[in-house]
């Protein structure tokens, strides 16, 4: 088997908007009593919500292990491998079902919990081939719904595929959780746009409640805990485990679209061909509704900046330092574009994303939109660069 031409670094962050409002409640009090202080002894607080960050290298030697959901509110993602390609999502759990007492959390975490599963289920005959985001999609949902697992509601999802072995990125898209591709430079150079039916109304995948009995709310405390359902187990029985996926895939979820419901078949796909030192930014609308594009670009351009002074210095003791170094400050980026939304989001008469889209569709709305937000990065490195950047320091040494 030949070694992948690409690795990546993974950094996902998240924080619910039950977490960061506490916090900032908090931020607000320490600032206040800062207030009465004397001048002289007043001191700067730094504004640091308490994000979760995860960083992976993933490589050919780099030891992995998938993630099938988190614990972010009604935001969930996922990642997982299949041969040399590396599967990551975002769903992100539709709140207006919590009238209806149904926890949207429950079905965002088993939607990425299932897709974490297909993904590493895909048929993929050589170790070059590409996995297909939109078919993991479709598998997950038609999964769930075979498996007949008691998650109501609904949620937004993108899937996105990185083949390892050719750079290729190939995303599905369903909603408004959608991703950026920033260039060499940290400049967009695609953005991907909500898929709506109409204002604050995206494209959503839904199982609607069986039965008539009403359920009770859940508080937001429940949400930080709530169970979440993970496919079955494989029959042991090949010919019953062959069965079982024949079902699934012929589920065309005509009993979903018959009633004016979305389906996986009407995810949006793209393709894009990386380069070395891209970086793929996705996440859920909790971001980009409040986080301007050029914002992200400008926190990505001074981080990327730093990675590279660390990656050209000649005084750091061991190359194992520098990576680690380099991951570190990779992660940084990720906990600073979320804190970003959230240090948005709580300004009242900020110009967010949000508003202007509001004022496009003839609403009338200022200031951030608290959510929760959910950001994964994926920085692409191509070894064959990388390998020429070493063999030209050496040369230059000798």
């Amino acid at each position: 088997m030949l070694a992948p031409r690409f690795q990546t670094v993974l950094a996902s962050a998240w924080i619910s908007k039950r977490v960061a409002a506490k916090y900032v409640q908090e931020y607000i009090k320490q600032i206040r009593e800062q207030g009465k202080q004397p001048e002289a002894k007043r001191e700067v607080i730094a504004f640091a919500p308490p994000i979760q960050v995860q960083v992976l290298d993933v490589g050919e030697s780099a030891s992995y292990e998938a993630l099938d959901a988190i614990n972010g509110g009604e935001d969930s993602l996922f990642h997982a491998r299949i041969k040399q390609n590396l599967v990551f999502g975002v769903s992100d759990g539709v709140g207006g079902w919590n009238e209806s007492g149904i926890d949207p959390s429950v079905f965002s975490r088993s939607l990425t919990a299932y897709s974490a599963t297909a993904a590493e289920r895909s048929f993929v005959l050589h170790d070059s081939d590409e996995a297909d985001p939109k078919d993991i999609m479709r598998r997950a949902f038609a999964s769930m719904r075979y498996d007949n697992i008691p998650a109501y509601g609904s949620a937004t999802e993108l899937v996105a595929s990185l083949s390892l072995a050719s750079g290729k990125l190939r995303t599905a898209q369903l909603g408004d959780s959608t991703y950026v591709v920033l260039d060499q430079k940290q400049k967009a150079r695609f953005v991907s746009t909500e898929q709506q039916h109409r204002f604050n109304m995206p494209f959503q995948l839904t199982i609607p409640p069986t039965s008539a009995e009403p359920l009770k709310p859940r508080g937001e405390d429940a949400k930080e805990s709530a169970q979440f359902f993970r496919p079955r187990p494989l029959d042991d029985d090949p010919k019953e485990a062959l069965r079982i996926r024949k079902e699934i895939d012929a589920d065309d979820f005509a009993d979903l679209s018959s009633v004016g419901f979305d389906a996986p078949t009407d995810a949006r796909e793209n393709t894009h061909t990386m380069a070395h030192n891209e970086v793929v930014v996705a996440a859920t609308d909790g971001l980009f509704d409040n986080v301007r594009v050029d914002e992200v670009e400008k926190l990505a351009e001074r981080f990327m900046q730093a990675i590279g002074k660390i990656q050209n210095m000649k005084d750091v003791p061991a190359q194992e330092s520098k990576a680690t170094a380099t991951s570190d400050l990779f992660g940084g980026l990720a906990y600073s574009i979320a804190a970003q939304a959230v240090a948005n989001y709580i300004q009242g008469d900020l110009r967010s994303p949000f508003a202007e889209r509001a004022k496009l569709a003839g609403y009338s709305f200022t200031g951030g939109k608290p959510d929760d937000v959910t950001v994964m990065l994926a920085w692409i490195k191509d070894t064959s660069k990388t390998n020429e950047h070493k063999i030209n320091k050496l040369s230059a040494k000798l």
